[in-house]
């Protein structure tokens, strides 16, 4: 194996484990094992688990971001209608993709690299989407609300609503992701 294959198979690997199996029990020997490297080579290409971490998450997201980026182009016009095919698509992810869900947005050491005030936009595009849809829609509507404030309420509300369906507390409903939209640009900033 060269290099960069090496590098692509350990996160590929690393992703299907995550995707499978339960993220407690992973561990950098059973990965190594699995792909028959000595934990040595596997050092060549990360530092630490963290850091493996942080590439899958950067995969997934980018993969994410290629899957959700072609829905919300074609409404560009339309942030408000762009971000609820986003919400859709994210909540799509959570029922069909539960441990690669819980994994890239919930596991504490990936959930600290990237962040809405950080530098970290470019390495997550996914993020950035969402940070540039929740500014057209403020811009647009003409809000008197805080772009980090609508984007918490969005985010927050995406995740919880996605997590209710996944546990299948409630149905789906698309409706509900404009409604709820709809009611959070009525919001006074709070910052």
């Amino acid at each position: 194996m060269n290099t960069n294959n090496t590098k692509e198979k350990i996160i590929t690997t690393a992703i299907q484990k995550i995707r499978y199996e339960d993220i407690q029990n992973f561990s950098i020997r059973n990965l190594v094992q699995t792909l028959d490297l000595t934990t040595g080579s596997f050092y060549k290409h990360f530092k630490n688990k963290k850091a493996l971490f942080l590439a899958v998450s950067q995969q997934v997201s980018q993969s994410l971001y290629e899957n959700i980026y072609p829905k919300t182009y074609r409404y560009e016009k339309s942030p408000k209608k762009a971000l609820c095919l986003l919400g859709s698509s994210l909540i799509d992810f959570f029922i069909d993709e539960p441990r690669l869900a819980d994994f890239i947005f919930f596991n504490p050491e990936v959930i600290d690299t990237y962040s809405i005030y950080g530098n970290t936009q470019e390495t997550f595009k996914l993020l950035r989407l969402t940070t540039d849809l929740v500014n057209k829609f403020i811009a647009q509507e003409h809000l008197q609300l805080s772009n980090k404030v609508l984007f918490v309420q969005i985010w927050s509300f995406i995740q919880g609503y996605a997590i209710l369906i996944k546990n299948q507390v409630v149905p789906k409903e698309e409706t509900l992701i404009e409604q709820t939209l709809t009611e959070f640009s009525k919001g006074v900033s709070h910052e």
